[in-house]
C-alpha cells in the first residue's frame, strides 16, 4: 500500500489543478494538458492498485482497454489522411478554393509523408546522421502530436462554461461579411448565441444586458463588420439602445482591447460581468488572449458546421502555436540538440543510437 501513497497525492494535486483552472482559470491552454496528466496519473494509479491487490483478471481487462484504445489511436493518425482529403473536397465544395480551406488537405499530405517514412524507414547518409535525423523527426512529430491532443483536449473542456444569469455585456466577435454587406452562417450563428443569452437573462432576471458588436471594414467590404451584425441583431428583435458597435478592429487581440475601452466609458466603471461569443472553435485562443490583456471574459461558444471544423481547429492550433512561439521555438530548439547529442553518441559510439 505504501506503493500507492506517492501516485495518490500526485493524482490528488494534479486533479485539483485542474479543477481550478476548469473553473477559475479556464483561459489557458493548460486546461487539456491538466485533463491528460489526471488520465495519465490515474492509469498509474489503477495499475499500481491492481499489483497492490495481485488481480489477474482486473489487470487483464485494463491491459485490453489500453491496448485497443492505443490501436485505435494509432490506426486513427496513420489514417487520418483518408478523412482529410475528404473534408478538403467537402470544404472547397461549400467555401472555394484559398490557403485556409486547403489546411485539411495539407494535413494529409503531411500524414501520408510520415506513414510512408514510418512503414518504410529509409536508409540514407551515414549513420550519425540518420540517428540524428530520426531522433528529431520523432521527437518533433511526437510533440506535434501532443500539442494538438492537448489542443483539442482544451477546446472540448472550454465548452463546459454555464455563465450566470447576472452579464452586464455580451461581446460579439466578428468573422467576415458575405458579399461584402452580408452576415453569413458562421457569424449568425455568434449572433443568435449572444441573442439566446440575451433573451434568456432578461426573461430570468429581468437584467438588461448590451450587445456589444465587433469588426472594422475590410478591404472587400463594403461596410464594419460591427454595423452588419448589429443591423441582424435589430432585425432578430433586439432594441438598438441594448447595442454598442466596435467598428475599428481587425483581429480578435483588437477586438478584446477595443472592447475593454468602450465598455469602461459605457459603464462608467471597471467591474462589469461581460461574457464574449464565438464560434466553439475560436473561444479557447480569445480567452486565452482576454488573459493576456488581462480583461475579465470568458467566452461562450456558438455552433459550427461539422464539415468546416478541421479547418477551424487546425487554423487555430496553428495561431495558437505563434501566439507562443517563444516557449515552442525553444522545445524545438531542445529537440534539435538531442537529435544532435545522439548523432554525435552513434559516431563515437558506433551501435549506440537513442530509439
Amino acid at each position: 500500500m505504501a506503493l500507492l501513497l506517492p501516485t495518490s497525492i500526485v493524482l490528488i494535486v494534479v486533479v485539483g489543478l485542474f479543477c481550478t483552472y476548469l473553473i477559475k482559470i479556464r483561459n489557458s491552454l493548460y486546461l487539456g494538458a491538466l485533463a491528460n496528466l489526471s488520465l495519465l496519473v490515474l492509469l498509474l494509479f489503477l495499475v499500481q492498485l491492481i499489483s497492490v491487490l495481485n488481480s489477474q483478471s482486473w489487470g487483464i481487462i485494463l491491459g485490453v482497454a489500453v491496448f485497443i484504445v492505443g490501436a485505435l489511436v494509432f490506426l486513427g493518425l496513420a489514417l487520418s489522411f483518408v478523412f482529410f482529403f475528404i473534408n478538403a473536397f467537402v470544404v472547397w465544395k461549400r467555401e472555394g478554393y484559398s490557403l485556409s480551406s486547403s489546411l485539411t488537405m495539407l494535413s494529409g499530405i503531411v500524414v501520408v509523408v510520415v506513414d510512408i517514412l514510418y512503414f518504410t524507414n529509409p536508409s540514407f547518409g551515414p549513420k550519425p546522421l540518420q540517428s540524428a535525423v530520426t531522433t528529431f523527426l520523432t521527437l518533433l512529430i511526437a510533440y506535434v502530436l501532443l500539442t494538438v491532443w492537448n489542443t483539442i483536449s482544451s477546446m472540448l473542456l472550454y465548452r463546459l462554461y454555464f455563465p450566470k444569469k447576472d452579464k452586464d455585456y455580451i461581446i460579439v466577435l466578428g468573422s467576415g461579411l458575405i458579399d461584402g454587406y452580408k452576415v453569413g452562417r458562421l457569424l449568425g450563428n455568434r449572433i443568435d448565441k449572444a441573442i439566446d443569452f440575451y433573451q434568456d437573462q432578461l426573461k430570468a432576471t429581468g437584467k438588461h444586458a448590451k450587445l456589444i458588436f465587433s469588426g472594422g471594414q475590410g478591404g472587400d467590404e463594403l461596410l464594419p463588420e460591427g454595423e452588419a451584425m448589429q443591423k441582424y441583431a435589430l432585425e432578430h428583435g433586439i432594441s438598438k439602445s441594448d447595442t454598442l458597435v466596435e467598428g475599428k478592429s481587425v483581429n480578435t487581440l483588437q477586438n478584446l482591447q477595443f472592447f475593454r475601452a468602450i465598455i469602461e466609458k459605457d459603464s462608467g466603471r471597471d467591474d462589469n460581468q461581460v461574457i464574449f461569443v464565438s464560434n466553439n472553435y475560436h473561444t479557447l485562443r480569445a480567452g486565452v488572449l482576454a488573459r493576456k490583456l488581462k480583461f475579465a471574459a470568458v467566452g461562450v461558444g456558438a455552433p459550427t458546421p461539422f464539415y468546416f471544423l478541421p479547418n477551424a481547429v487546425i487554423r487555430e492550433h496553428l495561431a495558437l502555436l505563434v501566439m507562443n512561439k517563444r516557449s515552442n521555438l525553444a522545445i524545438i530548439g531542445l529537440i534539435l540538440l538531442i537529435a544532435i547529442g545522439a548523432g554525435l553518441l552513434q559516431y563515437f559510439i558506433p551501435g549506440e543510437t537513442l530509439k
